[in-house]
């Protein structure tokens, strides 16, 4: 059975009001912060910017010591994540 909703509200007033909702549902998530100054980097770019071959970018991926997306069948990185995860694993003093 489908509700139905009776209003005296104009389409842009429920447009307006859909969105105010919509934004205060995701500013109360307690969602990461995602740089929006950069767009993801390839695997090649990372290592040209790291200064490493791309079988340690790999080798650091499968044992989790840096984040990564998968879009599709391409790896992404955020560079700044990346950068925070190696100094934190150099924190650590832990090396494998």
């Amino acid at each position: 059975m489908e509700n139905l909703f009776l209003t005296s509200l104009t389409t842009p007033e429920v447009r307006e009001l859909f969105r105010q909702e919509l934004q205060n549902y995701f500013e109360n998530q307690n969602l990461p912060v995602t740089s929006k100054s950069e767009p993801p980097i390839t695997t090649k770019q990372l290592c040209e910017f790291l200064g490493v071959t791309e079988p340690t970018i790999i080798r650091w991926r499968k044992k989790g010591k840096i984040p990564f997306m998968q879009i599709g069948s391409a790896l992404r990185y955020d560079k700044e994540a990346v950068i925070k995860a190696i100094s934190e694993k150099k924190k650590g003093g832990t090396q494998k």
